[in-house]
Order: C-alpha cells, then structure tokens, then sequence
C-alpha cells in the first residue's frame, strides 16, 4: 500500500508538470533576437560615433567590422612584438599600460596615471578594451578573420584613442559612472607587452 502511494504521488507530480508545459513545441531563438537587437543598436549609434570621430580625433580611421572609430596618437616605439594564435584564438598577452576611459560627453570614469600591468585576452575587460590590442587581419586555416581593431595590433610606446559602440562596451549594464547603452571613448598608451607563454 506505501508503494502504491508514492507511485500514486509521482504520477500527479508527473501529470501536472506535463500539463503545464507548451503543445505547439515553439523554440523561441535567443540568439537571433539578441543579434537583431545587436545589429539594431550598432545601426543607431554609427552616425553618433562618426561625428564623435570626426570632431575629436585628428586623423580618425573607420574599422568597419567592429564599427569603431580609432586615431593612432603616438606610433609604436618597438614593432618587435609578434602576436601568436593558439587554435582561434590569441594567446592573452600582459601589457603594462596607463588609460583613460570617458563617456562621450567627456565624464572620466577610469583612469590610470601609472604604468598598470593586465592581462589581456582571458574575458576579463570590456570587448571594445581587448580587441584594441589585437591585429585587424588574421588568417587561420586559410579563412580571413577580423577580430582586432588596428592592422598590426597595439605595440610597445604606441598610442591610441578609440570610440566604441554600447554593444562593444557593458552593453545595457549600468555600471557605476556608465549609463545603460553607453559608447565609449579610451585612450590608451602601451607601456610594455609581451606574450604569457
């Protein structure tokens, strides 16, 4: 009798559970909304960037496959520095540098007024941040990727500024002095950088 109260209860638990659940089997594709939400955000802020651009950087360059705006300030000091791949993606590499972050209107909300040593490359900075420091172009097993933002990456000594699209930056996190849906601007001189191999 004790056992067929618990099968008894099991089969409620089961029958209630089923009869909550969807009959049409609709799978909803988050991936897809969130890219077309995505793609909808890069497309209302490419006007605002390019004005950005064109009225505060000197020589401002477009990198269309990340739709971000850059300008190099000061050129790299040492071209030595070779960035290695490791299956598809980069090897992270430690760069000692000093950056400044702001908001369009020109609100700082980092910076650093001494050479600071980070690892770039394990997910740990903004996206707009870590694709800065690599190539435009890369090749991997004979098909063109396009993940960094300047045609050799950034190198010792240089210097550059960029401004990058919401999606790129904390997206539609508010995060301390950042507004939800905030491009950003950054201004960052390498100090040093190696590979962590």
């Amino acid at each position: 009798m004790k056992n067929f109260k618990i099968l008894l209860i099991a089969l409620l638990a089961v029958v209630s559970v089923s009869s909550c659940m969807k009959d049409d089997n609709t799978y909803v594709d988050d991936s897809a909304a969130q890219k077309a939400r995505i793609d909808s955000t890069l497309r209302a802020q490419k006007t605002i960037l390019a004005e950005y651009a064109q009225e505060n950087f000197e020589n401002p360059v477009y990198n269309d496959s990340l739709q971000m705006w850059y300008e190099v300030i000061t050129p790299a000091t040492d071209n030595s520095f070779e960035y290695v791949i490791s299956g598809y993606s980069f090897v992270p590499v430690t760069a000692t540098v000093k950056y400044k972050g702001e908001l369009l209107n020109g609100t700082v909300f980092d910076e650093t007024t001494t050479a600071t040593a980070m690892t770039i490359g394990r997910g740990n900075w903004i996206q707009a941040f870590e694709r800065s420091f690599w190539p435009k172009k890369v090749t991997i097993n004979a098909v063109d990727y396009y993940p960094g933002l300047t045609p050799d990456g950034l190198k010792k000594g240089q210097k550059i500024r960029f401004v990058a699209p919401s999606p790129w930056c904390y997206d539609t996190v508010v995060k301390d002095k950042i507004p939800a849906n905030s491009p950003l601007v950054f201004t960052i001189e390498v100090i040093d950088i190696k590979s962590t191999l």
